[in-house]
């Protein structure tokens, strides 16, 4: 039958008419596995496969359906061999009887949940026009109509239905949501030949892209999680469905190219739970090194819809910023005793903290992982049996959020951009005005750039390392990734500055014809928020923007203190409207003058990122140089 399948099965046929266009004998079309400005995937007839000649992916029509559907190797298989008319049990009729009757009710009972989600959100359209319980409930949870529609919301007896699409976007089931005093608060569908709650990832159909994109993606435990986390552009958000992820619903996640998982699941004691055992079920492949995982602490009691209810998506970018490698955060709960209450632990705490983590540790393969949880339970240990007064050793510091070997091509331009902003600063005026995608790169861009201000000789590789020990979660290990580099590669960057610059540049901010923005138009974005903001304030945040305050005032030549990193714990550019304007810093907020009277306040906003003007003649492209083979 796989053979029959194999043959028969054309791939073309699982293209859409426009999305082919015919190169000589073959097809090509734009490649799903990488950000495809122009159509790379080759689809060739006569090999009936598909390869792209970019990322140098292929596949055949069984493995593409799977890719583009989220289906196992079997599903695809047996759909394949429904559509070209394959036995799939030949010489056995009543089996092949039996399939058949059971696809006719998969078809029917598709059909029906495709008409109920047409009827429920024309139901809650109608209250969006004329008023409603449905809408009101919207309106409060600050979800707009644009939402409302995009995800098909519905409304259908006092509850707010959302469609459970699976990875091809047919509606499989719906997930009710109570909107006034209705028990139980959320309803799913029950379980049959279609939905089954261990077998959906909800908004995976809309993850997708933004997923294999990326290579990551951040799990929730609701639907109305992903919903409120898409609104605010966190569009590789999904969910489990609850408290509990089956290792099929990671199949389904890890076929759309997912390499790292950032777990965001409730902050309350049964979503903890819940990441305890998750991190537990991936851990082979964690140590292994096939996936990689950071979790992102939401505050206790809290949820992703209400903590951006409450305090705005820059809280969620905050938390990302600053989410801890899975063994540390395993490491964090099982060493939690030792630094509960003011007392020191008692002999048994100590002991039982001691057995835990050896049995953590004994999981463990030799290597990087299991050094450092020796390492840092041996820490903790020691420090709570150590003299009184005696200071108690730094924790240990894991591996960053994004993994190099999963790293997509604009998170590496990203992390060169901070390493040329450290050790180039001639091109610091232009790079802070970059905008970076990855929250840890961003935030330690606007580090660097307070740093930058307080440096009296413009060196900022050592202070960069300083303040890297006192940031928490992946900030601490980009900005030591940025400043610490061989003396023979900081010599060629500082000798082929503008090679470097031109090539970060080119993936962060491309010219005008290549599919993206023109460096020479300004480009409209949100202005930058200040840290309390955008990160969440903890004891080494706190810590760090102390030790920024230690730092002697830089004076210019006549003088006069310059502004300084202090205020909000962040800087200001330097106060140069002309160098602005030579730049295209146009900054969307003005400056306050700490020259008028009484000193001013220095506490003010930065100016909004802004497009780059380059002083660079581009009719002369720079020439090739060593750069090119230097790591990314």
């Amino acid at each position: 039958m796989l053979e029959s399948v194999r043959e028969r099965a054309q791939i073309t046929d699982l293209f859409g008419p426009a999305e082919l266009k015919k190169s000589g004998r073959e097809f090509v079309a734009r490649c799903p596995w990488h950000d495809d400005r122009r159509p790379s995937l080759s689809v060739s007839p006569s090999r009936n496969r598909v390869h792209c000649f970019v990322c140098g992916k292929g596949t055949d029509a069984i493995g593409w359906l799977q890719d583009r559907q989220g289906l196992s190797f079997q599903e695809a298989v047996l759909e394949l061999a429904r559509r070209t008319g394959v036995s799939v049990a030949e010489g056995d009729p009543e089996a092949q009887a039996r399939f058949e009757q059971e696809w006719r009710e998969r078809r029917q009972l598709m059909a029906q949940r495709t008409e109920q989600r047409q009827q429920f959100h024309q139901a809650l359209l109608q209250q969006l026009e004329q008023g409603g319980g449905g809408a009101d409930y919207l309106q409060n949870r600050g979800i707009s109509p644009e939402t409302a529609r995009r995800w098909q919301l519905g409304i259908a007896g006092g509850r707010l239905t959302i469609p459970l699409n699976d990875a091809a976007g047919q509606t499989v089931g719906f997930c009710g949501r109570a909107i006034g005093s209705q028990e139980p608060k959320y309803r799913n569908s029950t379980g049959d030949l279609l939905f089954q709650r261990n077998g959906l990832v909800f908004g995976l159909d809309q993850a997708a892209e933004a997923i294999r994109k990326q290579g990551t993606a951040l799990l929730v435990e609701g639907p109305l999680d992903v919903v409120q986390l898409h609104q605010c552009g966190f569009t590789h958000a999904v969910a489990c469905l609850g408290t509990s992820v089956s290792a099929l619903q990671l199949q389904l996640l890890q076929r759309q190219g997912m390499k790292h998982l950032l777990i965001a699941l409730d902050g309350d004691d049964a979503g903890q739970a819940a990441t305890e055992r998750l991190i537990e079920q991936v851990q082979p492949q964690l140590v292994a090194g096939g996936l990689s995982a950071s979790v992102v602490q939401l505050p206790e009691g809290q949820d992703a819809d209400g903590l951006i209810r409450n305090q705005g998506p820059k809280a969620v970018e905050g938390l990302i910023a600053a989410a801890r490698h899975w063994l540390e955060w395993r490491l964090d709960r099982l060493l939690a005793p030792l630094a509960a209450g003011s007392a020191s632990p008692s002999l048994e705490t100590l002991q039982a903290v001691e057995q835990a983590g050896q049995a953590l540790i004994e999981q463990l393969p030799d290597g990087v992982l299991r050094r450092s949880a020796e390492h840092r339970l041996e820490q903790a240990l020691q420090g709570n049996v150590s003299e009184p007064g005696a200071s108690k050793p730094q924790p240990q510091t894991f591996p960053t959020l994004h993994e190099p070997c999963t790293a997509t091509g604009r998170q590496r331009a990203e992390h060169r951009a901070l390493r040329l902003f450290i050790h180039a600063p001639e091109c610091r005026e232009l790079l802070q005005c970059l905008t970076l995608q990855d929250p840890a790169c961003r935030v330690a861009m606007e580090w660097l750039s307070s740093l930058a201000v307080v440096a009296v000789d413009g060196c900022i590789a050592g202070m960069a390392l300083q303040l890297a020990d006192q940031l928490p979660g992946a900030m601490g290990p980009v900005l030591t990734q940025a400043a610490v580099a061989a003396p023979e590669l900081i010599a060629v960057l500082q000798r082929e500055t503008q090679a470097e610059l031109e090539a970060v540049l080119d993936v962060l901010e491309p010219v005008a014809g290549s599919g993206g923005v023109s460096r020479q138009e300004p480009v409209a974005s949100k202005p930058v928020a200040s840290h309390a903001d955008v990160l969440p304030i903890t004891r080494s945040a706190e810590a760090a923007v102390q030790s920024l305050d230690r730092l002697p005032e830089p004076r210019n030549a006549g003088g006069r203190v310059v502004p300084s990193a202090r205020s909000g714990a962040r800087g200001l550019h330097a106060d140069d409207r002309g160098s602005q304007q030579r730049w295209g810093c146009h900054g969307a907020h003005e400056r306050p003058n700490h020259h008028q009277a009484g000193g001013g306040d220095l506490s003010g906003p930065l100016p909004g990122r802004c497009g780059i003007q380059t002083a660079v003649d581009e009719s002369h492209p720079a020439p090739a140089t060593g750069l090119n083979a230097l790591p990314e």
